[in-house]
């Protein structure tokens, strides 16, 4: 049976996604609001974004990511973090140690875990991650966790053995059909419950400067 990983802030909670117009302007404001230190390096080759990191605990993270400038091609998730007003809270992930093991338990839940994908499988260069990722379905519903399995994890110079100056204080989720997706959830052991309502995310994390709250609409 696939498990998810449960992080060290106890809860199943890998990363999350702030999505940001700019990368470096954003980096720079996040960095402004909270007080802690974002870490980057350069972005990953081949991939739209571009991204840094705030722990939130010794395994768990606040992901910064905006457009890669050396990224030339057109990609619709390019094309939307461009289109923002300020940093939005887009996503959010679980890990699992079987990807393809938890889409057979989310078949079981009613569910379906849509769009495995496998990333620098073939790489290997000892400073690029490699991992699978996927969403719960069905359809995309961004307030439903993604999931990642992590067959390498290189983290970001400088975050190994630092000190998490950032943790999570609450993450509040809420969807029209949160029904459906709190039944299949709780059938796959996944801990998150969304509130029935209008798409929406609430990020809650105490920093340096006090605790900052990110609140905006789910993207469709």
């Amino acid at each position: 049976m696939a498990k998810i990983l449960r992080r060290d802030h106890g809860l199943q909670i890998d990363h999350l996604g702030l999505c940001v117009p700019d990368t470096q302007a954003g980096i720079a404001e996040i960095e402004k609001r909270t007080g802690a230190r974002v870490f980057i390096d350069d972005p990953e080759p081949g991939q739209w974004y571009w991204s840094g990191v705030i722990p939130i605990a010794a395994d768990s993270y606040l992901e910064i990511v905006g457009p890669n400038p050396h990224f030339h091609a057109k990609h619709p998730m390019r094309t939307l973090t461009e289109q923002l007003s300020g940093p939005t809270v887009f996503f959010w992930y679980i890990a699992t140690d079987d990807i393809e093991g938890l889409a057979q338990q989310a078949k079981q839940a009613g569910a379906v875990i849509e769009n495995i994908e496998w990333v620098n499988t073939d790489d290997a260069h000892p400073e690029h991650s490699r991992y699978g990722r996927a969403f719960l379905g069905p359809g995309f519903v961004p307030q439903k966790p993604c999931v990642i399995q992590w067959d390498r994890h290189v983290l970001r110079k400088g975050v190994e053995g630092a000190t998490p100056e950032c943790e999570i204080v609450s993450l509040d989720l809420s969807h029209p059909t949160a029904d459906a997706a709190n039944q299949a959830m709780e059938k796959m052991g996944i801990d998150a419950r969304l509130n029935p309502g209008p798409s929406r995310f609430r990020l809650e994390i105490a920093c340096p400067k006090g605790n900052v709250v990110f609140d905006n609409p789910g993207w469709n």
